[in-house]
């Protein structure tokens, strides 16, 4: 039985990292999903459905980290990074519904933690996309100070 409460401490601790490790994919997730979905609706096959759904999720990645990555502007950066967050803050909060409903009745005690998961797995998203993460971080060259002029 005490095996069983570590496996399953361990399985939650996994799920729970990648979760925070996934975010920032939960755009590129629903594109991909979406337009799979709307093929195989319209009577496409399977296989390119499921294709297509990986070259959407794909296109929407790279293209947003792209842009993310060159324009200049701080206004299209925020934009950028609202894109890829709110859908990340969406994932957070069903996931923490989901796993603290399982614990808590609903009310409002369920609510405002399935809000402080989403407002916490969105900040994650952000901070990954911006390329703030701990093991990232570049020193500059230092450079050589000149003798100040007497």
């Amino acid at each position: 039985m005490t095996i069983f409460l570590v496996l399953g401490l361990f399985a939650g601790l996994t799920m729970l990292w990648l979760l925070f490790s996934l975010a920032v994919y939960a755009l590129p997730l629903y594109a991909g999903i979406g337009l799979a979905f709307w093929m195989h609706g319209a009577g496409f096959g399977y296989a390119p459905a499921i294709l297509a759904g990986f070259a959407a999720g794909f296109a929407t990645l790279f293209a947003g980290q792209l842009l993310f990555a060159l324009s200049g502007s701080p206004l299209l950066r925020l934009a950028l990074a609202f894109l890829f967050v709110l859908p990340a803050g969406i994932v957070g909060y069903q996931a923490v519904h989901g796993v603290m409903g399982l614990a808590i009745d609903p009310g409002a005690t369920l609510t405002i933690l399935s809000g402080l998961g989403a407002t916490l797995i969105a900040g994650t998203a952000w901070t990954r996309l911006a390329g703030f993460e701990r093991g990232e971080l570049v020193q500059q060259p230092m450079t050589p100070s000149l003798p100040a002029a007497e």
